[in-house]
């Protein structure tokens, strides 16, 4: 269950799951809240998609309590009519329909939070039903252990379980960080939580004592104007590149010795899970929550606190002034990255069912 398959990377997990189960044998139903005319990703082979067309803002308050009732209504419905053994459902609002939905169905559902809670909120209602809807859930995965406790407070803790995304397929790299070119890489949405502007101020600094490194930031947002301005006053336009939105992240990656987050908050941070998995050489902030736990000691790679440009740095520094160095700590991040590969989470979600079903019966 989810909301739609539009371009983030909840949909693009659902989907990596569902074509998992179904091509071991399982009998997968996706329902979408959508009506499936705006897909970004596409339907795996073996998935049954039923697009509910149950989204949509309402104009009033009123029109907002009909439309929901009438949503939870052929919500329960369809859920009624495919008979699931087990119920997953991802991001909060979703989950607390599905929860509202199959009230008295006699029918297991996990419910799994795709983002930081903590930091990324609903509103009060939403907040209040989610109190109420997750206490319901025989089962609450959050995707790192940061978050335990927040779920813990929301369900009982013997049915919260935290799993981390799968690694996607990566091609291993043809050369190891210390070979590659003297490149910085960041990816991700042009948007204030991912920290661009800390990044861009941290850069001036380094490219005082290493002139030959650039930086490449990779992904299209809201603030394309401020960052290019940034960039300018800094005086950086020859060294720092901003190319855009690009399917090709894993050529950059592979082609980068250094790969850097500088996210305010995340919920799961796959870009990093990858950029370990292509060799780079990575820095991140400490933020919540995520890098913590992959880059879980300095053998695979370097935290910074959140919004401070000179201890970024200093970090980048490090990394950038030792080849070996670099090829240390890309060669640890890449083998570290093992424990996210598919069939190990697929072995995670298969506890939580039998564990859920266990409880049902």
């Amino acid at each position: 269950m989810i909301a739609s398959l539009g371009s983030g990377g909840a949909e693009r997990v659902m989907l990596s799951l569902c074509a998992e189960w179904a091509a071991r044998g399982d009998h997968v139903t996706l329902l979408t809240f959508d009506d499936g005319r705006h897909d970004f990703y596409p339907l795996p082979a073996g998935v049954t998609r039923i697009a509910l067309d149950i989204a949509g803002p309402s104009k009033t308050p009123f029109g907002a309590i009909r439309a929901n009732a009438l949503r939870l209504g052929t919500l329960r419905r369809a859920l009624r009519s495919t008979s699931p053994d087990v119920i997953l459902s991802f991001m909060d609002r979703t989950n607390i329909s599905t929860l509202l939905a199959v009230r008295g169905l006699d029918i297991p559902v996990v419910i799994s939070e795709r983002t930081d809670p903590r930091r990324n909120g609903v509103d009060t209602a939403w907040s209040m039903l989610r109190r109420v809807a997750y206490r319901w859930a025989t089962g609450l995965v959050v995707q790192t252990e940061r978050v335990r406790p927040w779920a813990e407070a929301h369900v009982s803790p013997a049915r919260v379980h935290v799993i981390g995304n799968p690694l996607r397929e990566v091609a291993p790299p043809a050369v190891s960080a210390g070979d590659r070119a003297a490149r910085i890489a960041a990816v991700g949405r042009l948007i204030p939580l991912k920290g661009f502007d800390t990044l861009l101020r941290a850069f001036a600094l380094v490219r005082v004592t290493h002139p030959a490194w650039r930086l490449v930031i990779c992904g299209e947002g809201p603030l394309r104007s401020a960052l290019e301005a940034q960039r300018s006053a800094l005086g950086l336009e020859d060294v720092v590149s901003l190319p855009g939105r690009t399917n090709a992240v894993d050529e950059v990656l592979a082609e980068s010795a250094v790969f850097v987050l500088t996210s305010r908050y995340e919920g799961f941070p796959n870009v990093l899970l990858e950029a370990m998995a292509c060799g780079c050489a990575c820095v991140a902030t400490d933020c919540d929550s995520g890098p913590s736990e992959l880059l879980a000691d300095d053998s695979l790679g370097l935290l910074v606190p959140v919004d401070d440009a000179v201890a970024l740095a200093e970090a980048l520094t490090r990394t950038l002034d030792d080849a070996a160095y670099r090829s240390r700590l890309g060669e640890s991040a890449r083998e570290s990255t093992q424990r996210y590969a598919m069939a190990h989470i697929l072995k995670a979600w298969d506890v939580v069912f039998a564990t859920t079903r266990t409880r049902a019966t």
